[in-house]
């Protein structure tokens, strides 16, 4: 299966990379490592940043390979990334099942469930997380290196 990459660069040091690559957990690890590399280019982006957004963004590659892809191994997955000095977005696109976060129930965390974790640590490591269902399904997650009030 083919995996592609383009560039870009624009006004204000905003600068664009778009990967597209099959939505299969096989591809997981090749998408992390992408996604770490790009965040060196981030400023002030510390381990736990890195760690965080990895983490948020490996639970998205999984909903979407495992629940959005679900009986299809023809899946596609693109991610655009947005790196600004001092933030990311990631917009992962896909074709997949819709998701309706308004029946995600919060997990019971006093009991350690093994799934259903995903949403919730997604929500729980970005700054900004933003779903838009349709064709493409569209997550968008932003994490910054310094916060809103700071500004």
């Amino acid at each position: 299966m083919p995996m592609n990459a383009t560039a870009e660069s624009g006004a204000g040091g905003v600068r664009r990379v778009t990967l597209r690559f099959p939505a299969v957990l096989t591809y997981r690890p090749i998408a992390i490592d992408l996604v770490s590399t790009l965040i060196q280019h981030v400023e002030g982006a510390s381990s736990d940043f890195r760690h965080e957004l990895i983490t948020a963004f490996g639970e998205a590659f999984n909903n979407i390979a495992i629940h959005g892809y679900r009986d299809h191994l023809d899946g596609m997955l693109e991610l655009e990334a947005m790196l600004l000095r001092e933030s990311i977005t990631l917009r992962l696109l896909d074709n997949g099942r819709e998701v309706d976060f308004g029946h995600v129930e919060p997990p019971d965390l006093a009991s350690m469930p093994e799934s259903g974790m995903g949403v919730f640590m997604i929500h729980a490591l970005v700054d900004e997380v933003d779903y838009r269902a349709g064709s493409p399904n569209v997550l968008s997650l932003t994490k910054r290196t310094v916060s809103e009030k700071a500004r």
